[in-house]
């Protein structure tokens, strides 16, 4: 069905079974060391609890998306031995609900890898793996979490949130791929795949109405206005200093800007991390029991970062079509960035009874389709008001053969 693979990927194909046994030797040990060493530690036996049964609602929902329980099972499960490898920073420490949207990081990744291997097996148009994009935005929560959080009363926090991040997309990367092959993928799988496809198809085409300029500006303006809403509405959560934001901002757009191929791009994909995170602190402002707020809107804004960013990644693909149609086959083709944003939220369900739980599970669905759904609209309205300059020979020659 694949052409056969080259390079590193073929060398593991080749030798998968001895790549598979080291990985999984490596990843044993160092997660028998890691629950050894939270054994002795002062374990929450019920947040342990919420977290795996929030897998289990993970892996429902992603065999809703993908049709095939043993790969849901592995994309559900792929971030756990991450959170566990980093459990051992925590020192008996209690961070609430932080290691669960790391979770939720780690789910997004393995899900949008499962939405490409879907689409090469349904001979779709398939984008290249998360890990690029997933690398990015690694780098820029460790960046922006030493940006925001030096001498900061929620440093302790800010670190094991970062090194959970971490963790379970190191998880996600060494144990996805290698346990791919273990799996098979039937003709009924894909009668069933494609079926399902259909029918979310049938939805995501509503969707696609963004990248018309009217609604694209529309959108975006709505957008603004909650970006204003969320700068004045978080402002008693805001204590590290107005110019660590101003610095943030300017850092996010311009190394998004480069990745993801134009300032135009960099500067779409700032405004969708910072509505995300000012959302999140604005809507926490609202709960007392809200524990460490900027270090969950960090969190929540890479969280959107990473659908965004993958999606403008997966844009690359369609590059020759003018900008509106790409813009609508990326709207259109969005149900890895909604599953995974679904995936998260499931994983916080069991947990709603923690301090400021139903707040931290709206802002994962603000997040989440901020960066799935609305960056195509953001960019629609940012080049409806600046748009690209075309030479005499474009104009006059669109649409020619």
């Amino acid at each position: 069905m694949f052409a056969a693979p080259s390079g590193a990927a073929g060398f593991l194909a080749r030798h998968h079974t001895a790549a598979l046994s080291a990985v999984a030797a490596f990843a044993g040990l160092a997660t028998a060391a890691a629950t050894a060493s939270v054994w002795y530690q002062s374990i929450v036996w019920v947040d342990a609890a919420e977290l795996v049964l929030g897998a289990v609602l993970a892996a429902l929902i992603s065999y809703w998306h993908l049709r095939h329980w043993r790969l849901a099972a592995v994309v559900a499960a792929t971030p756990l031995p991450g959170l566990l490898w980093a459990a051992p920073l925590s020192d008996g420490s209690a961070f609430g609900l932080v290691p669960v949207i790391a979770y939720g990081f780690g789910f997004a990744v393995a899900t949008l890898y499962a939405q490409r291997l879907l689409d090469r097996l349904l001979r779709q148009v398939a984008g290249e793996p998360p890990w690029r994009s997933a690398g990015v935005m690694l780098v820029l929560t460790l960046a922006l979490a030493a940006v925001w959080f030096w001498r900061s009363d929620n440093a302790d926090a800010a670190t094991q949130a970062v090194f959970d991040v971490i963790a379970a997309t190191a998880s996600v990367l060494l144990l996805l791929p290698l346990s791919l092959p273990l799996l098979q993928f039937d003709e009924a799988f894909v009668v069933a795949a494609n079926r399902a496809r259909e029918s979310h198809g049938r939805i995501f085409e509503w969707f696609g109405g963004a990248a018309i300029p009217r609604w694209g500006l529309s959108l975006t303006g709505i957008a603004l206005v909650f970006l204003a809403l969320g700068w004045f509405g978080s402002a008693a959560l805001l204590q590290h200093g107005w110019w660590r934001y101003g610095v943030s901002f300017v850092l996010v757009c311009s190394a998004l800007g480069v990745f993801a191929g134009g300032w135009r791009e960099g500067l779409g994909l700032g405004l969708v991390l910072a509505l995300a995170a000012l959302t999140t602190l604005w809507w926490q402002s609202y709960d007392a029991r809200a524990p460490f707020g900027a270090v969950v809107a960090l969190e929540l804004a890479m969280f959107a970062g990473l659908l965004a960013v993958s999606g403008a990644r997966h844009m690359r693909l369609w590059r020759s079509d003018p900008a509106e149609v790409v813009r609508r086959r990326a709207l259109e083709d969005s149900g890895g960035g909604v599953f995974a944003v679904l995936g998260a939220a499931a994983a916080v369900a069991p947990s709603l009874l923690q301090a400021g739980a139903p707040v931290i599970l709206l802002s994962i669905f603000a997040a989440g389709l901020c960066g799935a759904l609305l960056f195509p609209a953001i960019m629609t309205g940012i080049e409806t008001l600046i748009p690209h300059r075309r030479s005499v020979e474009d104009v006059f020659h669109a649409g020619r053969p």
